[in-house]
């Protein structure tokens, strides 16, 4: 679930808990009940739909992860194991036997579609040998062998296929109902800003209700903290970060400091 989604799904949620905590509000809105009850049946539609969205993501997301892990298993057993004794041994008899030279062993890098089709490929090619591989020493079922690690491996690719698949299926179902979501609480607001204008508290607390959150938001009215300017023997705390800082009366600061005051007082007095 995207984080927009996530916090629209909260809002929607709140909404419901603020009319069940004021069951009032729906009970005294007039001819506006029907609507709003239906409205509130429609939104909680919506929040056990997207509810059932995410955990589907959520449930499909580790299903692609354990395909993950698994593959790499599956693609080892294929190709290390089944196709490389085929190889090898096809190696072993170049010359010996015509034919065994067109025996290549996939690329490791290989895609596991492509390996896929590489191994059957190759499967059928040594189904004309079959006779000679198994009097050479591979085990008389090497096919069959062969043909179920194909089988597990296709398995893998296809489950992660159908999570993908289902992965988007989700997401585009929640996004369409965290559209419909908001159309619900925007009639839902509509009606109520005519049932609560004469109850300005409880439109306030409404709008909180229904507000959709925005990560890391901070208020504008906090001020930052300005250190205090140290003189003398007292602090003085300046009024605003871009305030001047006042000049320090005399009863603010220490007796010798004042007799400094009043001494520079009078020379400046003296040369005027």
């Amino acid at each position: 679930m995207k984080v927009q989604q996530g916090r629209a799904l909260q809002a929607f949620r709140r909404v419901q808990a603020w009319f069940a905590e004021h069951p009032e509000v729906l009970a005294n809105s007039g001819s506006s009940k029907d609507a709003l009850g239906k409205q509130l049946d429609a939104l909680s539609q919506v929040v056990g739909t997207m509810t059932a969205g995410a955990t589907e993501q959520t449930t499909q997301k580790s299903q692609t992860t354990l395909a993950a892990r698994d593959e790499k298993s599956l693609r080892a057993n294929v190709r290390s194991l089944h196709l490389k004794s085929i190889v090898t041994l096809a190696e072993a008899l170049r010359g010996k036997v015509p034919g065994m030279g067109v025996f290549k062993l996939p690329s490791p890098g290989m895609r596991s579609e492509n390996l896929l089709h590489a191994a059957q490929a190759l499967r059928t090619t040594a189904a004309v040998y079959q006779d000679v591989f198994v009097e050479h020493g591979l085990p008389a079922d090497f096919l069959n062998q062969l043909d179920a690690a194909i089988a597990a491996l296709k398995q893998s690719v296809d489950a992660r296929g159908i999570a993908r698949s289902r992965i988007a299926g989700a997401s585009t179902t929640l996004a369409s109902e965290r559209s419909l979501g908001r159309q619900i609480v925007m009639m839902i607001d509509a009606s109520l800003a005519h049932a609560l204008k004469s109850d300005p508290a409880m439109l306030a607390s409404w709008r909180q209700a229904k507000r959709v959150t925005l990560k890391g938001a901070t208020s504008r009215d906090v001020l930052p903290v300005v250190p205090a300017v140290q003189s003398g023997a007292h602090a003085v705390q300046a009024a605003s970060p871009i305030a001047p800082v006042a000049t320090p009366s005399a009863s603010n600061v220490s007796p010798l400091g004042a007799s400094e005051v009043t001494a520079s007082a009078t020379t400046d007095a003296k040369a005027a």
